[in-house]
């Protein structure tokens, strides 16, 4: 424990704060040395583990220290609720069946709809294997249901891919008809939209997204908040009654459903598509916003009377991780003490 205190010391001493490209390459000299304890068998957490962190240099950064003066719970971190509760990722159906679609041959047709499944993807396509036009049959709704611990991408009838993160959902038609290209995300979902003479449309919560032919991440938090990052081409970002604000690569818009506020700013892309690398990689970002991934990608719940918002912190871990080293870690470097009390992780101050 004496190299704990040793953390505490550098930190208090105001030590410098280590640059992004010294934090990633420090989470892989972590991720490294915890493969290479597993390998070893070993029993604890202990003084080696926190050699490790000393080394890799994560920063943590507490906003402000004092407790609210009335604090309330947290929200508890879930995964995104579907129709039914599905443990692989699923497809239902128009009519309310469902499809496990680790279960489904290679090419079939499901209510008039030919699909195809591989490489942990389906793929809407009709008999000759081209894209499904939406004058060739009646248009039907299905939804992509994704659970914790998965990653799944879709492959629309314009030929849009869609991959969805764990604990994501996704409607859409089975084929596009009318004036324009619309689908529904709850979750988190990253789109490479096919450019076309409609205009594709991704609605959130009470906002939505304009698509004019691009590559961009969105997503949906527990707390109504959503963040669209723009990778590449153009979009328009519209709240409920709002007017369309124009993003251009490198920008991410933030808007919070329950405050309506909408903000634009510059960021690092990395960040945000970097579940799509199968990472948790963060820089300065709310411990809150960190555990509901944790929670959605490993179906865990979390719960606290802090305020977590305040805490932030910086890493890069492989979602390989098994949840207990990922919980000790997040307790380490943000001094909390987080037990495990019927299937809920509670986070405590030490």
């Amino acid at each position: 424990m004496n190299k704990e205190k040793d953390i505490e010391k550098w930190l208090d001493e105001g030590a410098r704060v280590p640059s992004d490209g010294e934090v990633e390459a420090a989470g892989r000299r972590f991720d490294r040395r915890l493969r290479a304890f597993r390998r070893r068998r070993w029993m604890a957490w202990g003084s080696g583990v926190a050699a490790a962190v000393l080394g890799a240099v994560v920063a943590v950064s507490y906003l402000s220290r004092r407790e609210p003066a009335e604090p309330s719970p947290a929200p508890l971190a879930r995964v995104v609720p579907a129709e039914r509760p599905v443990v692989e990722p699923t497809l239902i159906l128009a009519d309310g069946e469902s499809l496990a679609l680790n279960e489904v041959e290679a090419d079939t047709t499901v209510q008039g709809a030919a699909i195809r499944t591989a490489d942990k993807r389906v793929s809407y396509m009709n008999k000759e294997g081209k894209d499904t036009t939406a004058s060739e049959r009646e248009v039907r709704y299905n939804t992509l249901v994704i659970p914790a611990g998965y990653t799944y991408a879709v492959t629309l009838a314009d030929g849009t891919s869609v991959t969805l993160n764990a604990g994501s959902r996704l409607r859409y038609p089975t084929a596009f008809a009318g004036e324009s290209r619309e689908v529904e995300l709850a979750g988190e979902a990253f789109f490479d939209v096919t450019k076309g003479k409609k205009p594709f449309v991704v609605k959130v919560a009470d906002a939505s997204v304009r698509v004019y032919g691009t590559r961009f991440n969105v997503k949906l938090t527990r707390s109504d908040i959503i963040e669209t990052v723009l990778v590449e081409g153009r979009i328009g970002f519209r709240s409920s009654g709002g007017k369309e604000i124009p993003v251009v690569p490198g920008e991410q818009v933030t808007y919070r459903g329950t405050s309506g506020e909408v903000a634009t700013r510059r960021v690092d892309t990395r960040y945000a598509t970097a579940w799509l690398e199968g990472v948790f990689r963060y820089s300065d970002r709310e411990l809150d916003l960190i555990l509901d991934d944790i929670s959605s990608w490993y179906g865990v719940e979390f719960a606290s009377e802090l305020d977590l918002g305040a805490i932030k912190l910086t890493m890069n871990l492989s979602k390989e991780t098994p949840i207990g080293e990922m919980v000790s870690f997040v307790a380490l470097m943000t001094d909390c003490e987080i037990t495990k009390e019927k299937e809920v992780y509670v986070i405590r101050k030490k």
